[in-house]
């Protein structure tokens, strides 16, 4: 046994003086190896010391002051309302537009009554750009247009508007849109107690700017906030009329205020207006086609002016930026306004007495369908770029006729003159605009010779008016639009 022991002894002190090698196994993870740390702490959120802020109510707030605007001049001039700045023109006693002295105020610039001047622009009869800024109120010139379109439109007002259609042709710049203006001034001086529908730019509901919604009840689709907007302006420029046409059957309908159960008889038309808002809704209405009912019904007593301005816009294209559920372009007359104005155009919706006007424009190209409809080229069968079905809808019911508008001769030029340099916005000035200092015994000289450096001055104003008369006029060749530019170019 002790031996034993002592083999066991000498093996382990052997083993222990030579190296032994250490084998380690790998780890697949190296966070197998590494040291345990803390457990993460998400620090709180540091909140701010309040601090009490001392007002002083007496001190005035500061109002921001600058000349600075965002928009070019001829925006600026209209957004900041620069016609407020020109002179009153009071003084030149200037006579308000009227069809009983029309004949009497050929050739002379006219004005409009207060009252109708705000209908036309709620309903954006005066357009941007036509140098509105000028003068505080609106004026225009009694042309051949204006006497020619109230002996072939307005005095037919009496009469169906089936046969009263008509369409204003013309340049840029020779006064369609305010022979419009014009014309629903003469309406409603002659006939008093006509209704006035506008659109000004029906190619706002067209382009894919509005929300849209189809009604299975006019089998239409319906435009809320457009038609919502349009309703407004009609109703606030047609109160009077409006409120002398009773309602003609019973309707309920709700708002935010309540119900509302309307009577036959016993309510009118513009406290439905007022009180339904069924046409901003995005749902299923009958709001507009009973708006219309009334206006149609009641058009043989008040004569209905349906005018419409930019109209070739609608046939720009083939079909309108809105599609169907399967993803089909939808044509304008699929929308109930697109609807109501194809409708009156091709006389299929009539007015006992009344009439549809319209007019192009320049700023957008000629639209092949419109000139089809207003036979103003022939229908072509194999055009891929017409509508054939509209444009045949338009030539139903003796067609639509055209009026294409003249320019002015030198006359009503000269006319255009007077009135501006009446109302000092036209400033005729001397060659060179600073006299010339001329001592005395220079003046005896100047008799036999033009001393160096000079300039010859030129001391004739009507000479000077004159002159500039003829340049502009030759330049502008009578466009209303081109001759107003010319004048003004240094404005």
């Amino acid at each position: 046994m002790l031996r034993t022991a002592v083999c066991k002894h000498v093996a382990l002190g052997r083993l222990l003086a030579e190296p032994v090698p250490i084998l380690r196994a790998f780890s697949l993870s190296a966070a197998a190896c590494a040291p345990k740390g803390r457990k993460s702490v998400v620090p709180a959120p540091k909140t701010k010391a309040k601090v009490k802020v001392k007002v002083n109510h007496n001190k005035k707030e500061k109002v921001k002051r600058s000349g600075i605007t965002p928009h070019d001049f001829k925006d600026a001039v209209r957004t900041l309302r620069f016609e407020s700045y020109a002179r009153d023109l009071s003084d030149l006693n200037i006579p308000v537009l009227s069809a009983g002295k029309l004949q009497q105020l050929k050739d002379t610039v006219v004005g409009y009554e207060p009252k109708m001047e705000e209908m036309i622009k709620l309903m954006g009869g005066f357009k941007k750009y036509q140098h509105h800024e000028l003068f505080r109120k609106h004026y225009s010139l009694v042309s051949d247009n204006t006497v020619e379109v109230h002996r072939t439109f307005v005095a037919r007002l009496d009469g169906t508007s089936a046969k009263n259609r008509m369409c204003f042709l013309g340049p840029k710049g020779v006064g369609k849109s305010t022979l419009i203006s014009q014309v629903q001034a003469l309406a409603c001086s002659q006939h008093g107690d006509a209704v006035l529908l506008h659109i000004n730019e029906p190619e706002l509901f067209i382009k894919g700017y509005s929300d849209y919604v189809y009604n299975p009840t006019l089998k239409l689709y319906h435009q809320p906030m457009f038609t919502k907007r349009w309703i407004k302006k009609i109703r606030v420029v047609n109160e009077e009329v409006f409120r002398k046409m009773p309602l003609l059957r019973d309707v309920s309908f709700s708002n935010k205020k309540g119900a509302f159960n309307y009577k036959k008889g016993e309510n009118n038309l513009h406290e439905y207006l007022v009180n339904c808002h069924d046409f901003g809704v995005l749902g299923t209405t009958d709001a507009f086609l009973f708006f219309m009912e009334h206006v149609v019904a009641y058009s043989k007593d008040f004569p209905v002016l349906f005018s419409v301005d930019n109209i070739n816009a609608l046939f720009e294209t083939q079909f309108t930026k809105y599609f169907h559920k399967d993803m089909s372009p939808i044509h304008f007359s699929e929308f109930e306004l697109g609807n109501l104005i194809h409708r009156l155009m091709s006389g299929d919706l009539v007015f006992s007495k009344g009439g549809v006007l319209l007019a192009e424009t320049s700023d957008l190209g000629a639209s092949r369908t419109l000139r089809v409809g207003l036979q103003l080229e022939d229908l072509d069968p194999y055009a891929t770029n017409i509508n054939h079905d509209v444009a045949s809808s338009i030539m139903r019911n003796g067609g639509v006729t055209t009026l294409p508008l003249a320019n002015l001769n030198k006359d009503q030029a000269k006319k255009l003159m007077e009135f501006w340099d009446d109302s000092g916005v036209l400033h005729i000035r001397d060659y060179p605009t600073k006299p010339v200092y001329k001592r005395p015994e220079d003046v005896e000289e100047d008799e036999r010779r033009y001393r160096v450096g000079e300039f010859v001055t030129e001391m004739d104003r009507a000479a000077t008016y004159e002159k500039k008369l003829q340049k502009t006029y030759f330049v502008s060749g009578g466009n209303p639009g081109v001759f107003l530019k010319n004048i003004f170019l240094a404005y």
